[in-house]
């Protein structure tokens, strides 16, 4: 269902977005959650090549994500369902909710958009474009506070980058997914398997660029709730120790566990 207060699309999920136990990955939430709010826009005429004329930028500088442990497998069909829920001067908040085709939630969640100006390489208003721009706010899902991370925690490791070609989006810099994968570098194959990620939070804070080696450093930050609950902090530093992103993450023990062996046969 789709008209100009909500915009829904689906997907099928391919080998790409998929996990040894093929199941839906993070990075895969955050591209379709993208790529299905770009599609939104540009029957708003608000697009990225739309605003481009007016030297405007759209730039995501926080992403949110809740997670359901019944996830999506490759190669399933996903609705991925987009709206906007608040528009302020400078940050439009979009929503996003991604379901299976039997009407299994996977996750939901919101971003924050800003609009750069090209050529004085700061904020721009938004104001121009709000007429443009429909507004759900009876259906904000999360509040929109910022999100703060404890300063304390127990240093596990680190891990260098070097930005590669295809590491770069259409405007030269390192994609926002490059971030989230160098932090999934962390979790190897048996943490995966144990525990599902139930919350995600990154903030986009600097620009990278080709060449540039990042350094991810990963924290167990401290829980006195649950002993059974991980939360985790990567930190992602450039060339000059500034912080380009942070990666908040929270992860449970697993109840569902999938048999590889008896696992359905692909479409």
């Amino acid at each position: 269902m789709n008209n100009m207060n909500q915009y829904s699309h689906t997907y099928s999920l391919t080998a790409a977005d998929m996990d040894t136990r093929y199941r839906m990955t993070p990075n895969a939430v955050l591209l379709y959650y993208q790529d299905c709010w770009a599609r939104y826009m540009s029957c708003l005429h608000l697009a990225a090549f739309d605003v481009v004329k007016q030297n405007r930028l759209w730039v995501i500088t926080e992403f949110n994500a809740w997670f359901e442990e019944q996830t999506a497998l490759w190669s399933d069909d996903i609705e991925v369902t987009v709206w906007n829920s608040e528009v302020g001067a400078l940050r439009l908040y979009a929503e996003f909710r991604v379901r299976r085709s039997d009407g299994v939630d996977v996750a939901h969640g919101y971003g924050c958009w800003t609009l750069l100006d090209t050529e004085a390489h700061r904020l721009a208003p938004m104001t121009p474009f709000q007429p443009q721009i429909p507004v759900l706010p009876e259906m904000t899902s999360e509040t929109h506070r910022k999100r703060r991370y404890p300063t304390d925690g127990t240093p596990l490791q680190q891990i260098e980058h070097r930005v590669n070609p295809i590491n770069l989006d259409f405007n030269g810099h390192v994609n926002n997914r490059t971030y989230l994968s160098i932090a999934m570098q962390s979790a190897d194959e048996a943490f995966m398997d144990a525990y599902a990620i139930r919350c995600l939070t990154i903030h986009w804070l600097k620009e990278t660029f080709l060449g540039d080696t990042l350094t991810c450093r990963l924290t167990l930050l401290p829980n006195e709730t649950d002993e059974h609950v991980y939360h985790y902090l990567h930190s992602i530093a450039r060339n000059d120790a500034e912080t380009a992103a942070q990666v908040y993450s929270e992860w449970i023990p697993r109840t569902e566990h999938i048999d590889v062996s008896e696992h359905a046969p692909r479409k």
